[in-house]
């Protein structure tokens, strides 16, 4: 039966030792995103190494990713998550200790596979511990428990660049280590669940990977594409904005928003058919994007930075609420940790791809190109998603949960965003 729709995802059992974890950790990661590349450029590093050590964070983070079912059925669920966490905690410290680019890079791909495994079992865990027809709401929160750290730490990273010692900033990376206390009962939440809804005969249901991968392809798209421009920005942000206070102010206008973002287009993705919002923040990223090229072209002009970071902001938390909503309703409730992983390292690797893109287009070009460039790629995106003539769901594919079929269920069981 489904939750009522005012229903508090927050009672739901786990949801909230989900949610302190995942603060817990993503503080550790949103503090070092764009602090890493600075260490990195102060050590020596061009504007190509910088883009590298995010590239490597992402790169990590997907091989780990592929490796999740294994561990989980290895060593279970709360270990799983402990190790995590301290994959992604205990190397901060050890990265300060050096601002050679090896050192950052090997540390940096330590940290890659902790928050490989932590993103993988936080998008399961909130998919399994969601009530019935409160999908869309419960990932909006848990991408509202994300975005926070972004909004309060990736903003204030110029300050504290410009305030502190570099070393002592990077060593508060180990925030991560606070999550081991609540990843034991998160564990056994989610553990206890699968055991629940494990099928009486023990035959496995799961559909073929690639099956999956087809019937998701579009929304994992569309997430590449826009983390791309929103890794772009988080990387180089202090690089490419005339003045701390300016990257400051740009970083926290695109966070906040994203956060926003998240939360709200959750909640909406359980009353509207995604697609229409989808397009709609298509070309929200697309016109932020170009805004962000018109204001970094010399000399850099802050206003239009920040009506880019806004836009851009907005389809970035936006589409990874609709994307996830989409990705698990399109593949049905049995593959939920097949779309978890596929989703995370579309993720993953839009964030490390547009780093790397922008990096190499400001050591051959200029930081405008390589914007101007992702504006146009992100308007060709769009016009694809609006060419795309939607194609049904098999029949066997249900939506998540299991709750009866609605219009919106039905436009989310298409292609597209």
């Amino acid at each position: 039966m489904a939750a009522p729709p005012d229903a508090s995802v927050l009672r739901a059992p786990g949801m909230t030792h989900l949610l302190a974890v995942v603060l817990c950790c993503f503080s550790g990661f949103a503090l070092l995103l764009p602090v890493s590349p600075t260490w990195a450029v102060a050590g020596g590093a061009d504007e190509f190494g910088a883009g590298l050590v995010t590239a490597v964070l992402m790169a990590a983070t997907v091989l780990s990713q592929l490796r999740v079912r294994a561990v989980l059925r290895r060593v279970g669920w709360p270990r799983t998550l402990t190790l995590g966490a301290l994959l992604l905690g205990l190397p901060a410290p050890l990265q300060a200790l050096s601002d050679t680019l090896p050192a950052i890079l090997a540390t940096t791909a330590l940290r890659g596979a902790g928050f490989g495994i932590l993103t993988v079992c936080g998008s399961t865990a909130v998919a399994a511990l969601a009530p019935r027809g409160r999908q869309g709401a419960a990932i909006g929160v848990y991408g509202l428990a994300i975005a926070l750290p972004q909004v309060v730490l990736t903003p204030a990273a110029p300050w504290l660049v410009d305030t502190f010692a570099l070393p002592a900033i990077i060593a508060c990376g180990a925030l991560p280590v606070l999550a081991l206390p609540l990843t034991p009962a998160l564990g056994r939440a989610v553990a206890a669940h699968d055991a629940s809804h494990t099928p009486r005969d023990g035959a496995p249901r799961a559909t073929p990977t690639p099956t999956v991968l087809r019937r998701i392809r579009q929304p994992l798209c569309v997430l590449l594409l826009v983390t791309a421009g929103g890794g772009a920005v988080l990387t180089f942000a202090p690089q490419f904005t005339p003045d701390p206070t300016t990257a400051a102010a740009c970083l926290l206008t695109l966070t906040a928003t994203a956060a926003a973002g998240r939360w709200a287009c959750g909640i909406l993705a359980d009353r509207v058919p995604p697609r229409p919002i989808g397009v709609a923040l298509l070309l929200a990223a697309c016109a932020g994007l170009a805004l962000t090229a018109a204001g970094v072209a010399a000399p850099a002009t802050a206003p239009a930075l920040l009506a880019g970071a806004l836009l851009l902001g907005a389809a970035y938390g936006g589409l990874q609420s609709v994307t996830l909503v989409q990705a698990f309703r399109q593949a049905g409730p049995d593959n939920r940790h097949t779309t978890s992983v596929a989703w995370n390292i579309g993720y993953d690797s839009g964030t490390g791809l547009g780093s790397l893109a922008l990096g190499l287009a400001a050591q051959t070009a200029t930081f405008a190109t390589g914007f101007a460039t992702l504006s146009a790629v992100m308007g060709a995106a769009t016009l694809a998603v609006l060419l795309t003539t939607p194609r049904p769901a098999p029949s066997t594919t249900p939506p998540i949960g299991g709750r009866p079929s609605t219009p919106a269920d039905e436009d989310c069981d298409q292609p597209g965003p």
